[in-house]
């Protein structure tokens, strides 16, 4: 009963419970706050007592009195943890006398309602778990005494009925009533706080986001401007008239640059992803090409880490499926880069090795295999392998470089595929990462060669992994030998079998690399069908010039495999050429001199400097302005085949430039000019501005000389091929 006051008085001012300065609930508050009310209370019990004559309520009611005088002091004096366990115990107390000495009319139990709410408003969870055990604890021990035992287990009540049903029991359940409402008050004023801290720090985190996107599409901005002009110029370098010695520093600036901008890709994509920003263009995927040309990226990286690079595709697979293949192709190159930079071996010992398997998983997933025989990963650091700015403690890091965000990175773009990724590894046993994704929308087949009656020939001495080889063949229907001995192989090819193909070295590779090359270094019979491999690009050309069939390795992509044993079974094969525009249309438009006359508007001194060195070196006539409204003055009056555009520039940016060119050729029923963004806002979102008001697609800054010739031959052919090129 008299803690029944003594919750009621903790209830009062409930929000004015909360530090100041912190915001936090603050237990020891309620103490100070509302000692007063808990003592007028029990004075007002006190008084009741008198009037009845019935002592004993006075009896009763003591404990909570001395209880809250203590607590009360205890808070002052700094001490506010003692303070609270002593203020909630004499309220047990209290109430435990109550039931055990008051008439079972009183209806002292449903004190206890009250009892069982109090400690989580005294008492902090989480920092206070064993006083809030231990009070609940308490509680519930009384409790069931009462219960088990019952009122009259010490005697006979020492207040009479009447008393118990007329005063104290109305008393006490309106008390009770009262406590519980204002608990459940309490306990809604600190949720009503809390949300609003909650709503608040939402609304702190959304406009930090917004700045912090604001400011990375600033950065990229002032970055990537003053770096075009870097990369540009070195690629203007690297075709000029150099020397040796040159040409090494040329490309060494070049490599580096290319390095920064992979870190500041790694940092804008992490960003991207915390801000929750970042979204797949999602299309219809050539899978084979994708990993392919991933692999072909990284072939000058793997030699010049004397790495072999393999990779290997199922030939199951289908040829297309819906997914983001730029993205796909940034999995495929952060994994397969870190296997080839960890695999590195001095140039005097024998290669490192790794290898890319693209093939069909578990219930008709693409799974990925990337695997190295590189230095490995030691197993207590593989669980924080996919945490950003992770490196492992066991290696020396500085000797293999990087941010430390490629694997953090690609864990979220697989996750964003609907996959998974796992990593198996020992510390100097190499490591094994695999993706496993859904195979979205699949259509068609890779249509690998039938080799049903056929054999591939090679033998055991050859410094290459014929493993992919052996299970690209067998997957074809094919038969896969292979010889003890080089000499048992030439002794067999000797017997000419029409369905056999020898699969060797270009060179002797016993010969010190001074030997004779192709057929020369075999003693095959003249209509011997044989496949030479080759990690030297110089012996290509001997294929057409000596109708040899030459692979280059490093690694021999499935496609040129499959395309040069059908050449070999077949001599009339032709592989089937890239769909698209041919080369020959494309240099119908770069190099007629009436066709190409570009307009560009970019608003940076330098970077109109490195477009007009980049365009002259293409053979493009160019005409650059510093910003859109002189832009938009010559095409009006001028005879341009496309137009390049910077997206910020003042005066008129590259968007409301496109939209008023759009407008009038709307309006006059002009000829449809191809609009190109150049950017440097790398940030998603951009690329869609750019073609939802109206341009034709997207270059980011820096611009390689290759991409823009791409990207001005794929664009102006198309004008081409619809008629209205002029």
């Amino acid at each position: 009963m008299v803690r029944t006051s003594t919750q009621a008085s903790a209830t009062l001012d409930a929000e004015d419970q909360f530090d100041s300065e912190t915001g936090a609930f603050n237990q020891t508050k309620v103490i100070l706050n509302t000692s007063w009310g808990i003592i007028l209370s029990c004075l007002g019990w006190i008084a009741l007592s008198y009037y009845l004559e019935e002592l004993l309520i006075a009896a009763i009611i003591a404990p909570a009195l001395l209880g809250t005088i203590v607590a009360m002091v205890l808070a002052k004096l700094g001490k506010p943890l003692l303070a609270r366990v002593i203020w909630v115990s004499s309220g047990i107390v209290a109430v435990t006398l109550a039931n055990f000495t008051l008439h079972p009319a009183a209806n002292p139990e449903i004190m206890y309602l009250v009892l069982i709410g109090g400690p989580f408003l005294t008492f902090a969870i989480g920092r206070e778990n064993l006083q809030l055990a231990l009070t609940l604890s308490a509680t519930a021990v009384s409790l069931s005494s009462v219960l088990i035992l019952g009122h009259d287990y010490f005697g006979p009540p020492l207040v009479s009925e009447e008393v118990a049903e007329k005063y104290i029991a109305p008393g006490t359940l309106v008390m009770v009533l009262v406590l519980v409402s204002l608990e459940m008050a309490t306990f809604g004023i600190m949720a009503h706080h809390f949300q609003e801290k909650l709503e608040a720090s939402r609304k702190k985190a959304r406009l930090a986001s917004r700045a912090k996107t604001d400011f990375l599409a600033a950065m990229s901005h002032e970055i990537r401007t003053p770096m075009n002009g870097v990369v540009g110029m070195i690629e203007i370098l690297e075709n000029s008239n150099l020397s040796t010695e040159q040409c090494r520093i040329v490309e060494t600036i070049h490599d580096s640059s290319m390095a920064l901008l992979t870190i500041i890709e790694d940092i804008l994509d992490m960003s991207r992803i915390e801000a929750g920003k970042l979204e797949l263009a999602l299309q219809k995927t050539d899978i084979l090409s994708v990993f392919e040309k991933s692999a072909d990226t990284l072939r000058p990286f793997a030699e010049a880490h004397n790495v072999c690079l393999s990779i290997y595709s199922d030939p199951n697979l289908p040829q297309y499926m819906t997914c983001d293949p730029g993205r796909l192709r940034q999995i495929t190159l952060n994994l397969l880069s870190n296997a080839i930079k960890f695999s590195k071996r001095p140039a005097e010992d024998e290669c490192g090795h790794a290898i890319l398997v693209v093939q069909l998983g578990k219930h008709g997933a693409l799974e990925i295999i990337v695997a190295d025989d590189g230095i490995g990963i030691d197993s207590s650091f593989l669980e924080n392998l996919f945490d950003p700015f992770e490196q492992s403690s066991k290696v020396k890091v500085s000797n293999f470089g990087g941010s430390g965000l490629g694997l953090a990175i690609v864990a979220q773009l697989v996750g964003k595929f609907g996959g998974v990724i796992e990593v198996a590894s020992e510390l100097g046993q190499g490591a094994t990462f695999t993706v496993q994704m859904p195979i979205v929308d699949p259509e068609g087949r890779v249509d690998p060669p039938d080799l049903r009656g056929k054999t591939i020939a090679c033998y055991k001495g050859m410094n290459w992994s014929l493993g992919h080889f052996q299970q690209f063949v067998e997957t074809c229907n094919g038969a896969f030998k292979v010889y003890e001995t080089k000499e048992d192989l030439v002794a067999a090819a000797q017997s000419h079998s029409e369905d056999v193909v020898y699969l060797v070295c270009y060179r002797d590779e016993n010969s010190g690399g001074n030997g004779p090359t192709g057929r020369d270094a075999w003693d095959f019979p003249p209509d011997t069908k044989a496949i030479y491999l080759t990690r030297s690009q110089n012996h290509l050309s001997d294929q057409y010039a000596r109708k040899h069939i030459v692979l280059l390795g490093g690694p021999v992509l499935p496609s040129a495999f499959a395309d040069a044993l059908r050449r070999a079974f077949d001599p009339t094969f032709v592989p089937q050429e890239p769909r698209g525009v041919t080369t020959e249309e494309a240099q119908k438009c770069t190099k007629d001199p009436s066709a190409p006359r570009i307009l560009a508007a970019e608003d940076n001194k330098i970077n109109r400097l490195v477009l007009v060195a980049q365009l002259e070196k293409l053979g493009f006539t160019a005409v650059v302005v510093e910003d859109g409204a002189k832009a938009y003055e010559l095409w009006k009056r001028g005879s341009f085949d496309l137009i390049l555009t910077d997206c910020q520039m003042p005066e008129l940016d590259g968007f409301e430039l496109t939209r008023m060119i759009r407008t009038e050729e709307a309006q006059n029923g002009g000829r449809r000019i191809p609009i190109i963004a150049i950017t440097a806002n790398a940030l998603r979102g951009e690329a869609d501005h750019c073609l939802s008001v109206g341009m034709d697609g997207y270059l980011s800054k820096p611009t390689s000389l290759s991409g823009l010739e791409d990207t001005l031959n794929r664009h102006l052919a198309k004008d081409v091929l619809s008629g209205r090129h002029r």
